[in-house]
């Protein structure tokens, strides 16, 4: 029997599950998606604490250091995974992963230490952006489609889920996002 494709709703949720996990559940679910979806999960045998992290990275500290590993192990994943933070310095991007820099025709070092509302235009719903602004500030997760525009200016509608990622004390420092460009309304 043919094997059928999980839904993207369904890999959204593993996703936002999994960067939420611990080390060890994290490694199970991804290299659970990367069998499911065909895409490479090699980089989960690299170790957090010693990886090599890419130089638009820039130097940060071993906390948000090991926030980069888990987005930069989902290179290649079906949906684009972003890591933003700190969040009292407005959210400046510190990693995209390969499928996001491919939907919006960014490069890394172009994205890093940007908000991605730099990914905003003319035709952007300000109140879906208020939303946003209001998950950012309750630090709660959500979920919106938002119109964005790639390098080249081309609009897209992109269905974002921002996921909050609290410190040791419970405090938001950084915040996971998802990813996808879905079919226009």
């Amino acid at each position: 029997m043919e094997r059928q494709p999980t839904p993207r709703p369904a890999i959204r949720a593993a996703l936002r599950e999994a960067l939420t996990a611990d080390r060890e559940s994290f490694r199970g679910t991804v290299g659970r998606l990367a069998d499911e979806h065909g895409f490479d999960a090699e980089r989960l045998a690299t170790d957090p604490e010693t990886f090599d992290c890419p130089d638009a990275v820039g130097s940060i500290d071993p906390p948000a250091r090991r926030l980069v590993w888990r987005a930069w192990t989902l290179e290649d994943a079906p949906l684009g995974v972003v890591l933003t933070g700190a969040a009292y310095h407005d959210n400046p991007l510190l990693y995209a992963n390969r499928t996001t820099r491919r939907l919006t025709g960014y490069s890394l070092p172009a994205l890093s230490g940007e908000n991605l509302r730099r990914l905003q235009g003319p035709g952007t719903d300000p109140e879906t952006v208020d939303g946003l602004r209001d998950a950012l500030r309750g630090w709660n997760e959500v979920t919106v489609d938002l119109r964005n525009y790639r390098a080249d200016g081309t609009p897209f509608t992109n269905r974002v889920t921002l996921v909050p990622v609290p410190d040791d004390t419970g405090t938001v420092q950084h915040w996971f996002g998802l990813q996808a460009a879905v079919p226009e309304p």
